[in-house]
């Protein structure tokens, strides 16, 4: 049966891959083409092969819609600001017993992993039948990229869902009539994704030409093969995948300033990045509103929407807390206990460099102006209500977002949104999951030799080696906060090392209430949860949709889940 490609030109413009150009099919936005015009040459192939590359874009946080949901969200590193609107669905999640059921989990990927993965499979059917009649060697890449995203789509299912239903045909669709399919063990479903990441390496560049920064390359499968290896416990091939990865001309980028580490999200194609997703401010459907969103309040004010923009969702101190300060020339934890007798009231003085690149702060400089996160001041704070305060633009924590917010100074939150790109993987989780690998395996040398690498770049002294893992994971946990903190890790780290339920139940989180009196500040470090937050043992593994379990009789429900 003649299947028919249905793609927009607008969407295909949001999916080419260059941070600054691209070209699109010139035809009307609402058509849809035919395998014929699919296939027919390089160039159309390469719009249909980019139109996948949505499966990258529908995982990156930054791009955040009504909901601006953030994995990280749903960890102590993020507060949402608001309770009955949209945004407010995190806060029911942690209040209210049962907010999440197989009927609705508004953090599901069910669905829409499973449309793009009918999506992948039907170029695969059509490259088995024989209908891409073109280059076979540069077919072979193409096809290596979607084996990759056919691959990431399931392991953003099995991260969340553990085994899931592999409808993995490389020669049919599943219709109807295969429906009814069981699930998959998660091992299983491991072996298939991680073949599935080797499979595409072997065709996979190394890099490609300027114009087409962004596409899928070797380094990117070695370091997806690294990561789903850590996920499935197989540490030996995650160290193997992260070593390949090394091999590649990879680097860390200096880190001693906070201007030079925030390089690293601002500076499109550099080399510490792995998988980025680029974005493109100012063009329609190529850019995002993670500033809309999240940023300083008062940013909306020259444009006419103070106090109606930001704050959405704001930094904990937990997370906020997590950093290093310098006392007397040497980096130490930082503890409020010790604000007048060591810090001389200045908390956010002498902090380590991912500190400034990654939270924004009461008076720190901030495109031109000075922020004013105290009480009565210009971005203002409140405390956390479930009554009275949606679409109230106020931080709940006394801190903002810095990682992955656009500083141009051009966002008008209107018609010019922000271009900043998602970082999917860069090199410095590639040395995290090798120093875990290794401690895995009992090899706390190397584990820690890794973790030092990360930490010289921002000028940190090495960590005492420990000789076991629940200590380690102690130094492990805080690197991966201050390093990949809002980069979507943090949920699944808490998931994996088997600590979410102590970590987050019965659990409230902080932020800090400034005063300010004449030119001083006061600061209070203040509980920013009303209640005690609720996180049961059944929220380590998402349900099964019951609409799947409906219509796929084979399929069964997770058991903590029946």
């Amino acid at each position: 049966m003649n299947k028919i490609k249905k793609y927009t030109a607008g969407l295909l413009a949001v999916l080419c891959l260059s941070a600054t150009s691209c070209d699109v099919l010139d035809v009307d936005p609402m058509g849809s083409y035919s395998e014929t015009t699919a296939y027919s040459s390089m160039s159309n192939l390469d719009l249909y092969v980019k139109y996948f590359y949505g499966v990258l874009y529908a995982n990156a946080d930054i791009n955040c819609g009504s909901s601006c949901l953030m994995d990280d969200g749903a960890t102590d590193l993020v507060k949402y600001s608001w309770y009955n609107v949209s945004a407010g669905t995190m806060n029911k999640f942690f209040y209210q017993p049962n907010y999440v059921t197989e009927q609705s989990n508004f953090r599901s990927n069910w669905s829409s992993m499973y449309t793009w993965i009918s999506k992948l499979n039907e170029y695969l059917e059509d490259l088995n039948k024989g209908l891409i009649k073109l280059d076979p060697d540069q077919v072979k890449i193409r096809t290596a990229e979607v084996r990759f995203l056919r691959a990431f789509a399931y392991q953003e299912l099995v991260i969340r869902h553990g085994g899931v239903v592999l409808r993995n045909s490389d020669t049919a669709v599943d219709g109807p009539d295969e429906r009814a399919k069981a699930r998959s063990t998660e091992e299983e479903c491991w072996d298939f994704i991680i073949g599935e990441y080797h499979k595409a390496e072997t065709d996979l560049p190394v890099s490609w030409e300027a114009a087409e920064a962004g596409r899928l390359t070797k380094g990117a499968a070695w370091g997806m093969i690294a990561r789903a290896s850590l996920y499935a416990g197989r540490w030996s091939d995650a160290v193997t995948a992260c070593n390949e990865v090394l091999k590649l001309g990879y680097d860390l980028l200096p880190g001693k300033t906070a201007a030079d580490y925030y390089k690293i999200f601002s500076t499109p194609n550099n080399r510490e990045l792995i998988l980025p997703v680029y974005f493109q401010s100012g063009i329609s459907m190529k850019q995002h509103n993670f500033n809309t969103y999240f940023c300083p309040p008062y940013d909306g004010q020259p444009y006419g929407v103070a106090d109606k923009v930001g704050a959405s969702a704001t930094p904990t101190d937990e997370y906020a807390s997590s950093f290093d300060i310098m006392v007397n020339g040497s980096y130490e934890a930082f503890d409020w206990d010790n604000l007048s007798t060591k810090y001389g009231n200045k908390p956010f003085d002498n902090r380590e460099p991912r500190f400034y690149a990654s939270i924004l702060y009461n008076d720190a400089t901030w495109i031109g102006r000075k922020l004013e996160l105290y009480t009565g001041g210009k971005d203002n704070y409140m405390d956390f209500s479930i009554t009275g305060q949606d679409n109230v633009h106020k931080s709940t924590t006394g801190y903002i977002f810095r990682k992955f917010m656009d500083d141009s100074g051009k966002v008008n939150f209107t018609n010019i949104l922000s271009g900043t790109y998602w970082t999917e993987m860069r090199l410095a989780e590639i040395y995290l999951i090798r120093s875990e690998a290794y401690a895995r395996q009992n090899q706390f040398g190397p584990a820690y030799d890794d973790l030092k690498t990360i930490r010289d770049r921002v000028g940190l002294p090495a960590l005492t080696q420990k000789g076991n893992w629940q200590d380690y994971l102690q130094d492990l946990a805080k690197e991966r906060i201050c390093e990949l903190g809002l980069e979507g890790h943090r949920y699944f780290d808490l998931i994996r090392w088997g600590i979410a339920v102590e970590t987050l139940n019965n659990k409230r989180l902080h932020g800090v209430k400034i005063t300010k009196t004449g030119d001083s500040f006061s600061y209070e470090r203040v509980e920013c949860d009303t209640q005690d937050r609720l996180f049961p043992e059944k929220y380590t593994i998402f349900p099964i949709p019951y609409t799947e379990l409906q219509n796929n009789t084979l399929c069964e429900q997770n058991e903590i889940w029946k």
